[in-house]
């Protein structure tokens, strides 16, 4: 369709849709409605465009101001990144890292995230089967090394029998060909410290605060990356993480009432540290 037949159906003047088409103008989210809804296209479409715009703003704003139009495309902005990336790498500090989240794990993280935000739209099951579609790539050709530490199989995220269902999940990743799973016990002396989680996608490293996320390419990457190594070489794997897990599944905590993600048990709703939104 021509652009001043396109920008006559949606009412825009015809630079407009040169100017944008050309990467001189800024789609903003209501643009991006409008051009989709012009052009026929489907919601999935909305939701994929307004995940791309997340990620281009990403740097310029906080999650507030992310989470303004709802939680799915903020996953959709994580799937077409990972829709073009083909190395993965996840150090896990706190939580299961959402590429094998199971859905209830993955509505209790997502919770806390819409809750810690303030965030004013609610559209917490379509992003939760969008976080759940990313797990397709697993099955493809790309890598993925998840290096997760101990307390992330012990936090109260979801209750203990819920969490049983989510380590049987990590189990279930150990035998795939493009997948390893390390674990690194509390016992386990480290050469370096490890003072947050991070993911790399390909050369990218992406790093959750309680506001934002940083991200770093270049020589900052590069020491990610060497981090990364240097931890995995003190990682239970194989075998030995499929009998770890075995053992923690075993070894119930003393039962305690059940505290939402996002509350302590002292305080009301609104406490908590930062969730990860990916």
């Amino acid at each position: 369709m021509p652009g001043k037949e396109f920008a006559a159906r949606l009412g825009w003047h015809a630079s407009k849709v040169s100017r944008i088409e050309l990467a001189r103008q800024s789609a903003s989210p209501a643009d991006i409605g409008a051009w989709v809804d012009g052009a026929g296209g489907e919601p999935a479409d909305r939701r994929a465009l307004l995940g791309l715009l997340d990620q281009a703003r990403e740097s310029q704003h906080t999650f507030r101001q992310r989470l303004r139009h709802g939680q799915a495309p903020v996953q959709a902005g994580y799937n077409a990144l990972m829709e073009r990336s083909r190395h993965m790498r996840d150090f896990h500090t706190v939580l299961v890292p959402g590429m094998l989240q199971t859905p209830e794990y993955a509505r209790a993280v997502l919770t806390a995230a819409e809750r810690q935000a303030g965030a004013g739209t609610s559209d917490l099951e379509e992003a939760v089967r969008t976080r759940m579609e990313r797990q397709r790539y697993l099955y493809t050709d790309r890598r993925f090394d998840f290096l997760i530490c101990e307390p992330v199989l012990r936090w109260g995220i979801v209750p203990w029998d819920a969490m049983l269902v989510q380590i049987d999940r990590l189990r279930s990743v150990i035998d795939l060909p493009n997948v390893r799973l390390g674990l690194l016990p509390v016992s386990t002396p480290l050469p370096v410290l490890p003072l947050h989680m991070f993911e790399m996608r390909d050369d990218l490293v992406l790093v959750e605060t309680i506001s934002r996320e940083l991200r770093y390419e270049g020589s900052e990457a590069a020491t990610y990356a060497a981090v990364f190594e240097s931890l995995w070489r003190y990682a239970v794997t194989g075998v030995q993480a499929r009998d770890y897990l075995t053992r923690v599944s075993a070894s119930r905590p003393p039962r305690e009432p059940h505290v939402r993600p996002g509350q302590t048990r002292d305080d009301g709703p609104g406490g908590g540290s930062s969730p990860s939104r990916r």
